[in-house]
């Protein structure tokens, strides 16, 4: 009989601590939960037509010329996505490749411009929308649109007068190389020429390989443009 109480003693200790132990384990993982946020959204074109198989690119400051820390996998044919993140305030860009995965942007490929800041509460559900161009299509939305802007053209060339292809020069009213520049022209052609429409003033004038300017921003020159149709040639040096 003793035997026996005892059996349903450590029995009722064995249900006892079962229990408790149950309930710390729905605990920590509610609260794993409750500090952790959903990221959704949808990655539009230029036309406002959903965008398949871009990715989100997270960073945990503003610094986005680095590796990501966290990527989204590809939206779906309907353009959306979601991401399941710890909270915490981050900053976000889309990008979509026609190419390689990896390394700088390439004629073809698509960006969302400077990042978003974003600020993911625990247990919150954010929903962030994004419009991605490419470089073309951005040279696009810069053109001529007031009377106070002015075209500036001409042509890249390496030291010996030969072209410079697929390259794009940009206009900038800082020194220091932004994530998007404030005006910039499509990629050089095949004979080096490129056409960018500013407003007058002084600016920065440069050149990329990439897009966006990632490390590969060289200024060329600072200059005050105040008349329409103005030809400026860059002279590059192949060492660069």
């Amino acid at each position: 009989m003793k035997r026996r109480c005892h059996i349903e003693k450590n029995l009722v200790v064995l249900l006892t601590l079962s229990f408790l132990l149950g309930i710390l384990c729905f605990s920590a993982s509610t609260t794993r939960a409750e500090e952790r946020a959903l990221l959704k959204g949808t990655v539009l074109d230029i036309k406002e037509m959903p965008v398949e198989g871009a990715e989100i690119f997270i960073y945990d400051s503003p610094d986005v010329r680095r590796p990501a820390d966290f990527i989204s996998a590809g939206t779906v044919k309907d353009g959306s996505f979601q991401m399941d993140l710890p909270a915490g305030i981050y900053w976000a860009v889309a990008r979509i490749r026609s190419g390689d995965q990896f390394g700088p942007l390439m004629p073809g490929d698509k960006h969302s411009g400077d990042p978003v800041e974003l600020e993911l509460a625990p247990g919150e559900e954010l929903v962030q929308d994004f419009t991605v161009v490419d470089i073309r299509e951005t040279s696009r939305l810069k053109k001529k649109t007031r009377q106070d802007y002015v075209k500036i053209k001409g042509r890249v060339l390496y030291k010996n007068d030969s072209p410079v292809e697929k390259v794009y020069v940009f206009a900038n009213k800082n020194k220091e190389c932004p994530v998007i520049p404030d005006y910039l022209s499509a990629w050089t052609d095949n004979k080096g020429h490129y056409t960018v429409y500013i407003p007058k003033g002084r600016y920065y004038i440069g050149y990329a390989t990439s897009f966006p300017p990632e490390q590969d921003c060289r200024v060329y020159s600072e200059a005050v443009f105040d008349a329409d149709g103005i030809d400026f040639v860059i002279i590059i040096d192949r060492s660069e």
